[in-house]
């Protein structure tokens, strides 16, 4: 940028046109100008200034639409700076009000039952039709005029594509790829999006890589196995190539389940195998089985249930665990968790009280921080 010292020095009487002359001929063409009856604007076309005219053509010619290529590779035309959205992925639906605080979402998986802290903490989710699901009706959902649609599987792209809607694929199921989604979707909703899905996704790799500084050289003995699920008492249990593995092994455990449970996050075992598997921790997403595992005699054998390493998953806006951006609390969370003695500064509460006022724009009491780290509801 040029100082004001180098602008003041400027030699303004070189040239011949009136957009170069000196401070003093303006001002005397100025006056004539007033004389002759010129208006303001006429002055300005004269000194080279944009009208109004002009500016308007110029945003014009803007274009109305961008092409990004979505998580499924597929190539698709969106609007630039879409004001009406719709989001069929329960887990996408956190990253929308990230980005946008869902102030243009007109159709959402998430129903408030199901998601009270999602409306808690961002009430622009009372505006949104709860659609899709099994009783989805795609006539009804083009009624609300969705401009971009965002879903997690291919179901309903031809459909859309008849109505003239563009759908854009943003599964993911690792860190790498969740990343790749949000810089999508940030693209996909411009402004401010673009640069709040860059400072998260900077920030989930400088705690990834902070956290795997502490915990890649600890050896496989040092390694505490972690058996996880969504409803473990039900044993409803997450394998390998899930991003939960992902968070277990870079948090310096070792999943218990050794079987591939991608694309199916309700797959059940029994609890044969589960004694078989002789987890040192077991973590589930639901409060009341902790106790009810503790209790039970037909677990007693198990390591964890011995050494009472029974735990609920944390559970805010979107559960910890699973696919939602609040994975950048459960990977402190749990690495404190397994490995104490390397993470002895890490202060959970301050992390999450943190996270919720930078990227969801809510200040938590400390009673709502104790409800999320418990996975119970808001009061």
């Amino acid at each position: 940028m040029e100082s004001r010292e180098h602008n003041e020095n400027i030699d303004y009487n070189k040239g011949a046109n009136l957009s170069s002359v000196s401070r003093r001929d303006f001002l005397k063409y100025a006056g004539m100008a007033s004389m002759l009856g010129l208006t303001g604007s006429a002055l300005a076309a004269c000194s080279g200034t944009k009208t109004e005219d002009t500016s308007k053509k110029e945003e014009s010619q803007q274009p109305s639409t961008q092409t990004v290529t979505d998580m499924n590779g597929t190539e698709v035309e969106v609007p630039v700076n879409p004001t009406k959205y719709a989001d069929g992925w329960y887990a996408h639906n956190e990253i929308t009000i990230m980005l946008t605080g869902a102030e243009g979402l007109v159709a959402t998986h998430c129903d408030k039952k199901s998601f009270p802290w999602m409306y808690k903490v961002c009430p622009n989710m009372e505006k949104a039709t709860v659609t899709f699901g099994k009783d989805f009706n795609f006539e009804e959902l083009a009624k609300l005029e969705p401009q971009v649609i965002f879903d997690s599987n291919e179901n309903l792209r031809d459909k859309a594509k008849e109505l003239g809607i563009p759908l854009v694929n943003c599964s993911f199921n690792t860190y790498e790829t969740m990343q790749k989604s949000i810089e999508l979707t940030g693209k996909v909703y411009g402004g401010k999006a673009v640069d709040i899905a860059k400072k998260y996704n900077e920030e989930l790799s400088s705690t990834v890589a902070f956290v795997k500084e502490k915990t890649d050289n600890l050896g496989e003995n040092d390694r505490p196995s972690v058996m996880h699920g969504a409803s473990v008492y039900t044993f409803t249990l997450d394998g390998k190539d899930t991003i939960i593995d992902t968070w277990i092994e870079t948090a310096g455990g070792k999943n218990a389940v050794t079987e591939s449970t991608k694309g199916n996050a309700q797959q059940k075992f029994s609890l044969e195998q589960i004694i078989a598997w002789n987890p040192e921790v077991i973590i589930t997403g639901k409060a009341e089985e902790v106790d009810q595992i503790l209790a039970d005699p037909a677990w007693a054998s198990i390591s964890a249930v011995k050494d009472k390493k029974v735990y609920v998953n944390p559970k805010g806006v979107f559960g910890w665990d699973r696919y939602g951006v609040e994975e950048l609390l459960q990977i402190q969370w749990v690495s404190a968790l397994l490995h104490p003695d390397l993470f002895p500064d890490l202060d959970i509460r301050a992390k999450v009280k943190d996270f919720y006022k930078t990227y969801l724009n809510y200040e938590l009491t400390e009673n709502e921080i104790d409800l999320i780290l418990a996975a119970k509801n808001p009061e």
